[in-house]
Parts: structure tokens; sequence; C-alpha cells
């Protein structure tokens, strides 16, 4: 205590101009970490450390106490470049993002303790840099000690002339990568720009039942009206292909899908997603508004309001938080819908605070089919892999010894991955547990399509990356799987549908498919269908495959994924090249 004591009085005497240069410093730390790991060219580096410098240069020069200058009104500026710091340890290259930040507004309390209980060392690093200069803001303000005139006149000077050079940068910048801009690529220009589409899209998300209430699919079935249909989706989280053994993977992640009748199964082997954030990547997939046209997303109903229009009875089950975003608006619009985690807690007491797991949807899917619906389509959307990966399997599936990491730290890769694998494999016990219940209804058509958001990194590779979200894709946040099992009845009454299924399994894809292929199996005529996108039509055709980033802007995959590591991935998957 007296070393903090002694510590505190030796800072809380230094000169003014000591505090200026650790303001500068502080301020412009988020810079340089940056530009060391951003996705820019060398220019674009350059001119995200200097331009930012001149400016804060001249901004803490106009005042005598730049203490007083940081703390009022650029306060918000040390908490923004906390919060920066941390996600760098997370994701290199990144800046605070439009997802990150609409999360603020729709993550759960168990999503965000989840995540904050891998980064307590850097955040606590993190709290001690802002601690520091929060106390040395203080005491310069504090201080009876002034800038002196001349100093003043000196640090705007240098801080202007900083600026005027990092001009021509910006324009040097741009013409090596046309889509390099100040608004979007420099630091914090970026993360004001970011909180702009962030309250855009907060907007959209308000209105939502006034901008969609006129869409209609104009939809009817092309199916008997005598014939019991039941058709479940189930909709995963955070599964990668890699890690699936019906995929190539070495290790017995599917063992129960694996011994099934090979006819029945049906793998789409080249399937990406649009999107490696849940909050985009599943609106694509459950309405018409894909990765080049999410102008529609504010203005459409989703794949339910389809089934229901041709006369299905449809049920959402939902092993996730509720996030108040349009997949919380499409899953609504089902006739039954059932959020099971606040099903469950309400039954348990406050203390009981075991993970809740996809199997737990099991019970409600049961109640569903036994109120005999001759029409029914169901969507499960589980919470699959995503983090912390030990709470998405009970005990008794840890196959896979040594799963219990502590944090997502590159040392404990092999727990990661032992962990995220026994994830895979209970996820292929539901699976399995899915279609058991549909093999059930023997005269009916049933089938089951499972597919995942995005993918996940689990430090696969030299980079070092981990989880999902990041500003810059890799390999493995890209390649989904995507299942199709189809009963005996179905592959009788719809061969054709069967043959096609197979011959296009190795055709190329994104999750833009998704709604097409569902419509296609459940055999709904709508004008947003387009066989040119089902996997189960002939006239499927591939094409090229977009990418919707933080900003909702579309742009070709090819231009997001060229590091040698992904494409040679990409190779080894046996993945047709992006174009």
């Amino acid at each position: 205590m007296t070393k903090l004591k002694e510590l505190a009085q030796w800072a809380s005497s230094r000169s003014q101009i000591t505090y200026y240069w650790i303001g500068i410093l502080t301020l412009i730390l988020p810079n340089l970490f940056l530009s060391y790991s951003m996705d820019v060219n060398l220019v674009g580096r350059i001119l995200n450390i200097s331009l930012p410098l001149g400016v804060w240069m001249l901004i803490l020069a106009l005042g005598r106490k730049p203490g007083k200058t940081l703390l009022f009104p650029f306060g918000i500026m040390l908490l923004i470049g906390a919060v920066q710091l941390v996600l760098l340890t997370i994701f290199e290259g990144a800046v605070i993002s439009v997802d990150l930040l609409l999360s603020l507004f729709s993550a759960s309390g168990d999503e965000a303790g989840e995540l904050l209980g891998g980064l307590i060392l850097p955040i606590a690093l993190v709290l001690v840099m802002l601690i520091v200069a929060v106390y040395s803001a203080i005491c310069s303000w504090r201080s009876r000690l002034l800038l002196s005139s001349s100093f003043r006149r000196y640090a705007g000077g240098v801080g202007l002339g900083i600026i005027l050079l990092s001009l021509p940068l910006a324009a040097w910048a741009n013409r090596i990568q046309a889509q390099h801009t100040l608004r979007g690529d420099v630091y914090p220009l970026n993360v004001f720009y970011n909180i702009y589409i962030t309250g855009s899209k907060l907007s959209q998300l308000a209105h939502l039942d006034e901008t969609s209430a006129e869409h209609s699919y104009h939809a009817s079935s092309a199916h008997s009206a005598d014939e019991p249909e039941i058709y479940v989706f189930v909709l995963g989280e955070t599964s990668r292909a890699y890690s699936y053994q019906l995929y190539g993977y070495p290790r017995p992640t599917n063992p129960l899908l694996s011994a099934r009748d090979s006819s029945s199964i049906y793998l789409f082997r080249d399937v990406l997603t649009e999107s490696n954030t849940t909050s985009k990547s599943v609106p694509i997939i459950l309405s018409p508004a894909d990765a080049e046209h999410t102008e529609r997303l504010p203005h459409v109903r989703g794949i339910l309001t389809a089934f229901k229009e041709a006369g299905f009875h449809t049920a959402f089950i939902s092993n996730q938080p509720e996030n108040r975003s349009f997949l919380d608006h499409f899953a609504y619009e089902a006739d039954e819908h059932y959020r099971i985690r606040d099903i469950i807690r309400s039954k348990r007491s406050l203390m009981d605070t075991r993970p809740i797991y996809d199997g737990d949807m099991l019970p409600f899917l049961d109640e569903v089919l036994k109120k005999g619906y001759r029409k029914l389509f169901v969507i499960m959307h589980g919470y699959g892999e995503h983090w912390s990966y030990p709470d998405r399997y009970p005990s008794e599936f840890s196959f896979f010894k040594d799963d219990a990491p502590r944090g997502a730290r590159p040392k404990e890769k092999e727990k990661l991955v032992n962990a995220y694998d026994n994830a895979i494999r209970y996820n292929d016990y539901f699976l399995d547990a899915v279609i058991k219940r549909l093999e059930s209804y023997t005269e009916a058509s049933t089938a089951m399509y499972y597919t995942s958001d995005h993918g996940e990194d689990i430090y696969d590779d030299a980079r070092e990356r981990i989880l999902h979200s990041s500003p810059t894709l890799s390999y493995y946040q890209l390649h989904v799987p995507a299942i199709l099992w189809l009963s005996p009845a179905y592959r009788e009454r719809y061969q054709a549908i069967a043959r096609t299924a197979r011959a296009n399994e190795r055709k190329a894809a994104t999750s833009r498919s998704n709604l097409h292929t569902l419509l296609s199996l459940g055999g709904i005529n709508t004008p947003e269908r387009q066989d040119s996108l089902s996997l189960l039509s002939p006239l499927y055709r591939e094409g090229q495959r977009s990418y919707l980033n933080d900003r909702y802007e579309c742009v070709p995959l090819s231009e997001m994924i060229t590091r040698t590591e992904d494409l040679e991935m990409f190779k080894k998957m046996g993945l047709k090249p992006l174009k």
C-alpha cells in the first residue's frame, strides 16, 4: 500500500508536458496495434497512425491543462479505446464492429458471461491502463501548473503539420486499394461510422412490424392436400464442416449419422455462409433477403409465413436467447413458438444454473408431433457449438477427453478442439434423434434438413485465430455443413427430387440457397422461389458467391478470401475456386 501511495504521489507531481504525452499515448495506442495487424495496404497503415496522431496533438494543445481536455469532452474516447484494445486480443486487426455494437442491445447474460469469462487477463490489463490514464488526467486537471504557451504553439503546430501531410496519404491509400476510405479504415472514424450504421439498423428493427406487414409469398402447395407431410429444418450454430466425420474429418464426430443408410442421407459438400455472424446469417437463411438484397430485410416475412400460406401448421423451437433482432421477428411468425430456455428456467430454482442443451428441444418437438397435424413444418434453432464449448454437451458426451480449456488461448488448443469435437458429436446425437422421430411416421413424407449459420476458428494455423464474427474471414468460418435426410416415403413419392439432390451434392452454393431448397422440399410454389438457387432443382446454377460484410455491404467472396492458408484449405476440402 505504501508503494502505491508513493507511486500516486509521484504521478501527481509530474509536469503538464508529461500528462500531455500520457494522454497522446493513451489515445493513439489502439491505432498502433491496429496498424500492425489490420488488413490494409502499408500507406493505409501509416495513415491510421499519422492522421489521428496529428488531430490529438492539436486538440490536447488547445487547453492549458491537457487532462481537462481529455476528460471533457473526450473522455468517451478512453472507453472506446479500452474496448478496442480488448477486442484486438480476440480478433487480429478488428475494429469495433456493427455486429458488436448491435450485440450490446441483443446479447443475453449467458452469451456475455461465457465470452468475457475467457478475457479476464486482457480486460484486467486494459483496465489498469485506463485507470492510469484517467488518474493522470485528473492530476493534470487539479495541478496548479499549466502548459506553457510556447509548448502549446509548438505541439499544436506539429499536430497541424502532421494532419496536412496525412491528407495526401489518404488519396494515395485509396488509389492503391479502391475500397479504402477515411470513415471506413481510420480509427476512430470507422468506429463512429459503425455507430451510425448501428443506429440505422436499430431503427429498422424498431419498425419491422409496419415495414413487413404487406409482404406475402402468395404461396400454395404443389403436393396433394391428403398427403401427410412433416418437414423439420434444424438450424445449427457455429458448426464448421471441417470438423465433421461425414466431410472427411479423421475423428469419429458423426458416429450415428455415418452409420445410417447412405441412400437416405445427402451431403451438400460445398456450401459457404454469406456471413460469419448469427445476426446477419440467420435472416439470410430464413428469408428471401440474401447478401445481394439485404435492403429487403425490413420489408419481408420469413419462410414460416410461406409454409403457413401453403396450408402448413408451423412451429419454431429455439435454444437461443431472445435478442430482439430480424431472427426473432421471423421466429414469431410461427403458429407455435417455444423459447425453451425461458420455459425450462421458469421451472427451475434460481440456484440451478445447469446449461440447457439442444437435446432439451426434443420433448417440445414430441409435443408438436403428437398433435397430429397433416401438414407440419418445424424449425429447430439450436445453440450448436457456440462458445463455451464444454457447456454445449452433457458430461456423458465427453468422448474426447481433456476437454476443459481454461479460456480461449493458443496453449489450450488441444482442449478446445476436444471440447468442440464433443459438441459436434452431441449434435450428431441430436440430429439422429430428430430423424428417429420422423422415421416413426412411415406413411408420411418426412424430411430433415440441417445447416449452420457459420463456422468457427480454433487456432487452426499460424494466424492463431479463434471464434468467429471477425472482419477478416477464414476457410473455417465459411464452410458449413448442409445435410438432408429423406424418408423412404418421400423418396418414393418424389424420386426426381431425390435424384437431383444426389446430383447436386458437390455443387458450389452459399446460405442463400437454403430458403429455396426448403421451399422445393416442401413443394411450396411462390414467386419468391428461385429454382436456380434450389439444391433440389435440376435448374440449379452455380454463380458468384457473395458475402455480407460487417457494414451490410455485399462483397464477392473472391475479394475476401485471398490468404494462402485459406486457399489451400479450399483445395484440400475439394471446394470449387471462388469466382
